[in-house]
């Protein structure tokens, strides 16, 4: 593994969300040329990583699952310090991230084809899979190395050589996976790294001809972007915004949805892309089950990650710190009120990127806090009067990627999920978090491609098909 040779070097650097005063990580900035160069070493590389036997590709991806496993400690409090999530959710993605290249390790195995009918006399069809050669893995801040794990070990298990590209955000978590993957024996080449935020470099890197794959998790403005750069030979998987509700029923456990729901909000600040961002709730119900949620927000304590007792860090960035308030602001301003706020720390650094979980109510239709995805920690109560009407609320957003529905009837359950028009849904649980087997992806708007990520249907995105024609001949 190398970095992208870097021809004229521009340092970045990554700072403490919650201190941000503190440099976490420096990077060197990538250039156009550096881009280009990265994905020409990727290709050189790749011929040789392809044409190696499972066996090897396998032994690696475990190799890499048992570096982050040993390290998991110093890899978490890496993430706390760069994205700011707290030190057990960091730890959990850290476990995630081995789970992925695990899973890849299998995956290995299975770079199958399939047999057919004979159609013609004396002939044999079959089908091989072939890795496409060079996939870019290009990857937010908020979930910095499971995300990159879920792009990178089922390209790499395929035979595939990637250019990575994480975000400046985290970059210090993108040069610490580039270190392991090389410790674990992936070859010089097949991973390459490329840092920064130069819009050419990103171009630059996407509109490469020998770029044959382009994952991408990020908001939708750049995935537009994204598709309107890329090369017009390679394949797209692009992981775009989510507008997600949960419905609360009149017979659900209200308590526990409120926990489930409140989880789904709250944790990791709000800051992912299944984050839910507004509660659809019976109205014969409403009140009981806002005052249960309300309870739920007041529990959580704001502060630094790497604390005993904290919940919720800070937000990752400063630009999402100022729209973030803005919003709460506009909301404010339009006739919203706040129903509970989560609790502040005081030992903290008043110069941290700090929004307090709050809990709205009569949100005015129509505003961005209840119209447009939020990606924060803010949540609102909408009542509503039937299932049916929630459905309809879920199923006019321009987003389809995540909806969660609370209730004890089956059979409202499994109308519901046949009826949303999502990408996953979620039965009696937070929006939130995901397996590693199951396809990840969304409809509409939150996806662009028609690869899902995740478990085996993973190898769709990073192989070919090719078919093959054998005629044996009449004796």
């Amino acid at each position: 593994m190398h970095s992208a040779p870097i021809a004229t070097e521009v340092l970045g650097e990554s700072v403490d969300p919650a201190s941000p005063r503190h440099v976490v990580a420096r990077y060197a900035e990538a250039t156009a040329a550096d881009a280009r160069a990265a994905v020409a070493a990727a290709a050189a590389a790749a011929v040789e990583w392809a044409a190696a036997p499972p066996l090897r590709r396998a032994t690696v991806a475990t190799a890499i699952a048992d570096l982050i496993d040993r390290r998991s400690d110093d890899i978490a409090a890496l993430i706390t310090r760069e994205e700011g999530k707290p030190l057990g959710a960091a730890r959990g993605e850290a476990g995630k991230s081995a789970e992925q290249f695990r899973l890849a390790a299998q995956l290995a195995y299975l770079v199958e084809g399939a047999t057919y009918p004979q159609e013609a006399s004396a002939t044999f069809a079959y089908t091989l899979r072939s890795p496409l050669g060079v996939v870019a893995a290009i990857t937010p801040w908020n979930f910095p190395l499971s995300l990159a794990a879920r792009k990178i070990a089922p390209a790499l298990a395929a035979g595939n050589a990637v250019v990575f590209k994480p975000s400046p955000v985290t970059a210090g978590v993108g040069s610490w996976f580039a270190e392991v993957a090389a410790e674990a024996g992936v070859p010089d080449g097949v991973l390459q790294i490329v840092h920064g935020q130069d819009p050419e470099a990103m171009t630059a890197l996407v509109s490469a001809g020998d770029v044959g794959g382009i994952s991408f998790t990020g908001s939708d403005a750049v995935g537009a972007a994204l598709r309107r750069s890329a090369n017009g030979r390679a394949r797209l998987q692009l992981e775009l915004g989510g507008h997600n509700a949960a419905v609360v029923c009149a017979d659900a456990d209200l308590d526990a949805a409120a926990a489930k729901v409140a989880g789904g909000a709250f944790d990791l600040t709000g800051q992912a892309c299944t984050s839910t961002d507004r509660v659809l709730v019976a109205e014969s119900v409403a009140a009981e089950f806002t005052e249960l949620l309300a309870g739920k927000v007041r529990a959580l304590r704001v502060g630094h990650g790497d604390r005993a007792g904290v919940t919720t860090g800070p937000v990752a960035t400063a630009r999402q710190f100022e729209r973030l308030a803005r919003l709460k602001d506009s909301a404010l301003a339009a006739g919203a009120h706040v129903v509970a706020e989560a609790r502040l720390d005081d030992d903290r650094d008043g110069d941290g990127w700090w929004i307090v979980p709050t809990l709205f109510a009569g949100v005015p239709a129509g505003h961005p806090l209840v119209d447009g995805e939020v990606f924060g920690p803010y949540l609102s109560v909408v009542p509503v009067g039937s299932v049916q009407e929630a459905l309809r609320v879920v199923n006019s957003s321009a987003h389809g990627l995540v909806t969660a529905v609370h209730t004890r009837d089956l059979g409202v359950a499994h109308r519901f999920a046949q009826q949303a028009a999502c990408g996953i849904v979620k039965i009696n649980d937070r929006t939130t978090g995901n397996g590693i087997a199951p396809p990840f992806g969304g409809w509409k708007a939150s996806s662009g491609g028609a690869f899902p990520e995740g478990g085996r249907q993973a190898l769709d995105f990073v192989t070919d098909t090719k078919t093959v024609y054998l005629n044996y001949g009449e004796r």
